[in-house]
């Protein structure tokens, strides 16, 4: 039976339009819904139908997916993309056809070979440098185990033989930054890599031993090593010698241009403590604007230029990557428009040389000479695609926060910290190993999380990222930890036989200390000495 008060309901719904329209009133009509646009025929080239008819019943998701892609259209498939050349270290019979599993920017190149080149010399494609970096430390050592080790126990269900101490490595810092593909040898030794390979400039290897130590299964495939694979990185370092995975951000198999327009997008790696682009651009005004507008953005748009194929806001790849109404074209390097680089403890100024590199040279004729592309050229690209939507002068005047801000953070906090850190380091009061010591861990934090926080967030418009997750924590950690525990270690080293190096330590603290900046800090020690074991609090907020 149905319940009293739903039939009541039920009535008022009923003869709610009817009482409208007997008030005088008129009902809204329905609004037809949207006709969806006729799927394009599609016709499979014959070289690749026995490929989509097997894996239309292996994995039919992934053939609708190609499908609806703008390659299906244009009679791009399978084997255009998967086709290798005979003597490839991936390569195998399958079919009819020599293929790979893993499709690089080298094969992309073979139609877009524009894209390729940008690509190819972006910070994006050397994203596997991390493979060598303090980061990848964190992972490989200090999170985890360089070497396999023992369970120690047993865990109900799961009995693993020994412990992957790679694995976070493995399944975090390398899914974004890339990994060296590797394959299984034949004698189960060291896999085997692009350093072992040696390709040459058509990709295929020059080392021919290498090439024949690779383990294969039964029908010729070879054996990826898993920890490699899968892994869509945008620096991964393939078997070929080519950099990145093109994949990274035109998700396989429809590799839609839509996608990479939106910022959701670029969040699979650029979020977090460390790098929190994502989580700033929604906090932004711009990132309130897509949020508000998505549905103005003409994602699917052929050409999507800012300013003529919409307005309604910006993404990522519209500052970054799109072109724009004031001329600027579509690049697949996003440091073309990159004035300041915010990874590094001190931010550096854009200025690279002929092969993408930032330069360090600090000898004014000798950075001249070496620099191709300025930072102020870089900045005036990013600005083209400001001004699509805001006044020059309005654009000059957050470019003056901004580089004000960088002055700030590095003037006061980040060159101060390194100054002191080295004086440590140099005088034995911190070991050489990272990360044995409470302070190498709250200075990582200060620059590699805080600084970077505050960098970012000034940057894109964040001003909470600015400051409280960002300078404020700087500042914090600056006071309450980097100093005090200095202070202490110098103090102990005094009093175990280093006074000449606590002395010398001792002196580039003060020295730090007694610049101006830092007054506040001394009058309150002054003021309020603290008791042992306690730092200094910063002064009590006026009411």
């Amino acid at each position: 039976m149905t319940h009293p008060r739903t039939l009541a309901l039920l009535a008022v719904l009923t003869l709610a339009p009817a009482a409208a329209l007997a008030a005088g009133g008129e009902a809204r009509p329905k609004k037809a819904a949207p006709a969806k646009p006729a799927a394009a025929a599609v016709a499979v080239p014959a070289r690749s139908q026995g490929c989509v008819e097997c894996h239309q019943t292996s994995s039919p998701a992934l053939v609708t997916q190609w499908h609806d892609s703008t390659h299906a259209r244009k009679g791009v498939a399978c084997l255009d993309c998967h086709q290798r050349q005979a003597g490839a270290a991936d390569a195998f019979q399958h079919g009819d056809a020599l293929i790979a599993t893993v499709v690089t920017p080298r094969d992309c190149g073979r139609c877009h070979q524009k894209e390729a080149e940008e690509f190819g010399r972006s910070h994006h494609a050397k994203a596997g440098n991390i493979l060598a970096s303090l980061d990848n430390y964190v992972a490989e050592t200090v999170e985890g185990a360089r070497v396999p080790f023992n369970p120690h126990g047993t865990t109900p269900g799961s009995s693993p033989i020994m412990v992957n101490g790679m694995a976070s490595a493995e399944s975090g810092c390398q899914q974004c930054h890339g990994t060296k593909v590797a394959l299984r040898a034949k004698d189960g030794g060291k896999p085997i890599t692009v350093d072992d390979l040696k390709p040459g400039a058509d990709g295929r290897p020059t080392d021919q031993a290498a090439l024949a130590r690779v383990a294969r299964d039964a029908d010729g495939k070879p054996a990826l090593v898993e920890a490699t694979w899968p892994n869509t990185g945008i620096g991964r370092i393939n078997l070929d010698g080519s950099l990145g995975s093109c994949s990274a951000c035109h998700s396989r198999h429809d590799f839609a241009p839509r996608r990479a327009r939106q910022p959701e997008n670029c969040g699979k790696c650029h979020l977090g403590p460390d790098h929190p682009q994502k989580e700033i651009y929604e906090e932004s005004k711009h990132g309130i604007a897509y949020r508000d507008q998505r549905d103005k953005m003409n994602l699917d748009a052929k050409k999507w230029v800012l300013g003529e194929d919409y307005a309604a806001a910006p993404t990522c790849a519209s500052c970054h990557m799109s072109a724009n109404a004031n001329g600027g074209k579509v690049t697949h390097d996003p440091g073309e428009r990159l004035s300041w680089t915010n990874r590094p403890p001190i931010s550096l100024r854009m200025d690279t040389d002929a092969q993408h590199r930032v330069v360090t040279e600090q000898d004014p004729a000798k950075r001249q000479a070496l620099v191709a592309d300025t930072a102020a050229q870089k900045r005036d690209r990013m600005k083209g695609a400001c001004t699509t939507c805001h006044a020059s002068s309005y654009v000059d005047a957050f470019y003056k926060q901004y580089d004000d801000f960088q002055a700030l953070y590095a003037e006061k906090f980040a060159k101060p910290g390194q100054e002191l850190m080295k004086a440590l380091h140099d005088n034995g009061l911190l070991t050489k190993i990272d990360f044995d010591e409470k302070l190498e861990w709250d200075w990582f934090y200060l620059w590699h999380h805080e600084g970077r926080r505050a960098r970012m967030g000034v940057s894109m418009n964040a001003p909470d990222y600015a400051h409280w997750h960002g300078m404020y924590e700087v500042a914090e950690d600056f006071y309450q930890k980097i100093v005090p525990e200095a202070r202490a270690l110098i103090d102990e080293a005094a009093r175990h036989g280093k006074a000449a190096q606590a002395k010398a330590a001792g002196a580039v603290l003060d020295a730090i200390l007694a610049r101006p900046e830092h007054a506040w800090y001394l009058e309150q020690r002054a003021q309020n000495p603290p008791v042992q074991g306690e730092s200094v609090r910063p002064p009590a907020r006026a009411n």
